[in-house]
């Protein structure tokens, strides 16, 4: 009873003081727990931007390495024909593209990185398909290199027995049994080296032949292939958030490939008239 008349005694300005007082704490206590509460908010929102950015600029780096790698694959694929099959090891013209399919997997979204693997694989197939004409190709460059040397070495002959020729006939002397033996070696090395030069020709006709064949067995792959690219391109260009008409982009590429293939096959049939 004494504590209820004590406050009840206490004026009515003191209990306004107060009750303000507590008014205005509570303000306070709530206002910085929203604070709190926002500043944390702001904060993770912050550090999953960073995160994204982050992981943004490293796509892009990766993205832009493998297709970059996938340009130089084709070109190398172009050019296996004159590469020499008996030196340095044919795989290392892969080991780029790998490298950089491998990158790209780690960090691609998992549509991406199931398309990347495919292309890979696929890239791998076209390879071990390309090796049989290879080698027929690889045959065709030994021909043609035997048969050379041997051509130059029957036509320096050929050379040879005719300065001798000239020098016997520039000296004056009447020696008939030597100059009938520099005209009999003068026939057979004559003879060798149009048979070296018809068996040179014979090698070059059938790297040709092995050429186009391989060209087109390429380009057909590489057309049925391109399919796959194209998905892949529009799956990097959604995780860069090159968003657009991803659509339009394939039907461009489409046309791309549909004009590259025309004047390839228009090319193949002109070079198969020269050699047939």
């Amino acid at each position: 009873m004494c504590i209820a008349q004590l406050l009840h005694n206490v004026p009515d300005v003191i209990w306004s003081g107060i009750i303000a007082s507590v008014l205005t704490l509570s303000g306070v206590l709530i206002s910085n727990r929203s604070n709190t509460t926002r500043l944390k908010t702001q904060l993770t929102h912050d550090r999953e931007e960073k995160v994204k950015e982050r992981t943004l600029s490293l796509r892009r780096e990766v993205y832009l390495k493998a297709t970059e790698e996938l340009v130089k694959l084709n070109a190398f694929l172009a050019s296996l024909p004159q590469q020499d099959l008996a030196q340095g090891n044919l795989g290392e013209g892969f080991v780029g593209f790998q490298t950089a399919s491998a990158r790209l997997q780690l960090v691609a979204e998992p549509r991406t990185t199931l398309l990347a693997m495919q292309l890979s694989a696929t890239y791998g197939e076209l390879f071990f398909e390309l090796m049989h004409h290879l080698m027929v190709l690889g045959e065709a460059k030994s021909d043609i290199k035997i048969a050379d040397d041997l051509y130059i070495k029957a036509n320096n002959d050929v050379q040879r027995i005719l300065s001798a020729m000239t020098q016997h006939n520039e000296t004056g002397k009447s020696d008939q049994q030597a100059f009938d033996a520099l005209q009999r070696s003068f026939a057979f090395s004559q003879e060798q080296a149009s048979t070296f030069a018809a068996s040179r020709s014979a090698g070059w006709n059938s790297f040709n032949k092995g050429n186009i064949a391989f060209m087109r067995h390429l380009f057909s792959r590489v057309r049925e292939i391109a399919p796959q690219q194209m998905k892949l391109m529009v799956e990097i260009r959604r995780d860069l958030s090159l968003i657009g008409d991803l659509s339009e982009v394939e039907e461009e590429m489409q046309r791309q490939l549909d004009r590259m293939t025309e004047r390839l096959n228009h090319f193949l049939q002109s070079m198969e008239s020269k050699i047939a």
